[in-house]
């Protein structure tokens, strides 16, 4: 039974943190199954396009219910498509409905500034914006600073390696590499294969709860 002192933003901030167009040859999917410590309360799926002209298109789905006594008392769902090139983050747009908070963050690349629509103000960023591309390791890893597609916001981040562990990912064990991604509000671990392949996501929310992504 899950507690009914879910911090419903936590959660959604956790979960976002978390992000294309039609699928192609040498095209990726991570397919994850959400849970709250053991509860299943959703999925999130991300589809990663590697076009011919060297840009990669993602596009992310997440749709959550969390229930108490089988009741639903929060839902989310969240719709984002990227574009990137060179590592950098050309283009983007998001939807989200964080239990009945509609919001929406929309931006790209004008005249070499990555000009973001936010919820409450427009900006425009010097160079290369990144942001929370867990599906890139390679990318990631080396970033201060991540866009939060949910928010329109920048956040500053601190990304450090945490050792070797070994997980079960579809019945299999798999050695894993985690990684620890620590902001003013954020508190996510990550694994990745020695491939660099993304294998789970975990998060801690209110009341010590754990979100998790496991793939199915």
């Amino acid at each position: 039974m899950l507690a009914t002192t879910v911090n419903t933003r936590t959660l959604a901030a956790a979960a976002l943190l978390i992000l294309a167009d039609q699928a192609m040859a040498g095209d990726r999917r991570y397919d994850f199954e959400v849970l709250l410590d053991t509860h299943h309360i959703g999925t999130h799926r991300f589809d990663i396009a590697s076009r011919a002209d060297g840009t990669d298109e993602v596009r992310s789905e997440a749709d959550f219910v969390v229930r108490f006594l089988g009741l639903p008392v929060y839902r989310y769902r969240h719709r984002a498509t990227e574009r990137w090139s060179a590592g950098c983050l050309q283009y983007i747009v998001a939807t989200t409905n964080d239990n009945g908070r509609q919001q929406e963050v929309s931006g790209g690349v004008q005249q070499g500034r990555f000009q973001l629509e936010q919820p409450t103000r427009s900006i425009a960023r010097a160079g290369c914006v990144n942001a929370f591309a867990y599906w890139d390791p390679a990318r990631l890893l080396m970033q201060a600073e991540l866009l939060n597609p949910q928010s329109g916001e920048f956040e500053r981040v601190k990304i450090a390696a945490a050792g070797e562990e070994t997980l079960k990912v579809r019945g299999a064990a798999v050695l894993a590499r985690r990684y620890e991604l620590r902001g003013d509000k954020l508190v996510i671990d990550l694994w990745y294969s020695a491939a660099g392949e993304w294998l789970q996501l975990e998060s801690r929310v209110a009341s010590n709860q754990v979100l998790r992504y496991r793939l199915r």
